[in-house]
């Protein structure tokens, strides 16, 4: 199935708007879908998205159950996370990039330099301006017309996250930094 996914808090600040307005860039795109599993901000959000004709193509689930999420979004072609730039967001690393690589999803994500780093680094992905519908809209459509390469994307992601960004690798950083605070 052509389904997209985008799992968690849905507002402006990560990407709903653009997420529907690429949507309107696809309707040549036959079966296309935008699953939204997680809950609006805003009640306005969902109306004012409900009024795009890109809405037209998105499935919204409302809040489910971690273990119900993940086996939905598990169906998906590609997991999208477009936060917009922003302190809280260009510094950050959203557990929902890293939960899409371990689902073996390719992720279309915000081209911040930290995000890039990653995404870009292990072949897992495609980063896009999150402001720019078109753009977006570009990365969806070659990972449906590539899906080779999507799935080998995806591959190299859940690759990723078992041989490097995991509890096992990242604990030992951090018990290192409590060790190096505690020592000053």
């Amino acid at each position: 199935e052509k389904v997209l996914v985008h799992v968690g808090g849905i507002s402006k600040l990560r990407g709903a708007v653009e997420m529907v307005r690429a949507l309107e860039h696809l309707e040549h795109v036959e079966g296309l879908r935008l699953d939204l599993i997680g809950r609006f901000e805003y009640p306005e959000l969902e109306r004012e998205l409900q009024g795009q004709q890109g809405y037209q193509r998105v499935c919204l689930f409302g809040w489910l159950p971690w273990e119900s999420a993940w086996e939905r979004a598990q169906c998906a072609f590609a997991g999208i996370v477009l936060f917009h730039p922003g302190p809280n967001h260009t510094n950050s690393l959203p557990n929902k990039l890293f939960e899409y690589m371990a689902a073996g999803l390719p992720v279309v994500a915000s081209n911040f330099p930290l995000w890039r780093e990653i995404v870009e680094a292990n072949r897992c992905g495609i980063c896009v301006d999150p402001l720019n519908p078109k753009e977006i809209a570009g990365a969806i459509e070659y990972l449906i017309t590539h899906p080779r390469e999507a799935r080998r994307m995806g591959e190299n992601g859940r690759r990723t996250v078992e041989e490097k960004y995991n509890w096992e690798n990242e604990g030992k950083k951090l018990l290192k930094l409590y060790e190096e605070l505690l020592k000053r």
